[in-house]
């Protein structure tokens, strides 16, 4: 969902994990069309981008290295995921959370048929009514396909089942109807702990 039609250089580099040269270097065979130059408060013209060219241009990227973690949450809005989901186990801490989902990620590493092509990200957040803890997670394992089923269940180990009274876990593939809804709510800001695994 686009709440606008065109970006500044400025609106660009807040959106995207990606440095001022990068910038310059994939703007330099921007179809004509999806950019323009408007009078910026200084009086010199400043480039736009139309927002049909942004992911295209700047959504495609590698793994942050190490020295980029300011950068994650970003890269987890703008990554492509195949499925988003949380889990409400009773009682949990935010130890025990962090725990239960490095341990899904191992567990969900012995689906693979190949090395390395697992990403999990999860996040950590207070429940509303107790003093205990939640997880929402988004899963990329694009090149090995996993099945939504076999997540489920892993996600059964670590986590109590379903009841007609309570929604203990939720998986589904991940929509890219609804844009990037599902990794910007994964990655809110007020989370207590979040990881990117793989």
């Amino acid at each position: 969902m686009q709440y606008k039609e065109w970006y500044s250089k400025k609106e660009v580099l807040e959106i995207y994990p990606i440095s001022l040269a990068t910038y310059k270097k994939r703007i330099k065979n921007i179809d004509a069309s999806k950019t323009k130059f408007a009078t910026s408060k200084s009086g010199s013209p400043s480039r736009l981008i139309h927002y049909s060219a942004m992911d295209e241009l700047f959504r495609k990227r590698r793994r942050l290295s190490k020295r980029e973690i300011n950068l994650t949450i970003k890269w987890v809005r703008n990554h492509y995921w195949n499925f988003v989901g949380n889990i409400v186990p009773g009682s949990t801490t935010i130890e025990e959370l962090k725990g239960k989902m490095r341990f899904l990620f191992e567990e969900l590493k012995t689906l693979q048929m190949e090395n390395n092509h697992l990403t999990l990200y999860y996040s950590i957040e207070k429940n509303p009514n107790d003093n205990y803890f939640h997880s929402h997670f988004l899963i990329d394992c694009a090149k090995d396909m996993i099945e939504l089923t076999d997540i489920n269940d892993k996600l059964a180990i670590i986590c109590e089942p379903n009841t007609i009274s309570e929604s203990r876990i939720y998986l589904e593939e991940y929509d890219i109807n609804f844009y990037k809804a599902g990794a910007i709510y994964s990655s809110k800001e007020q989370k207590f702990f979040y990881e990117v695994l793989g």
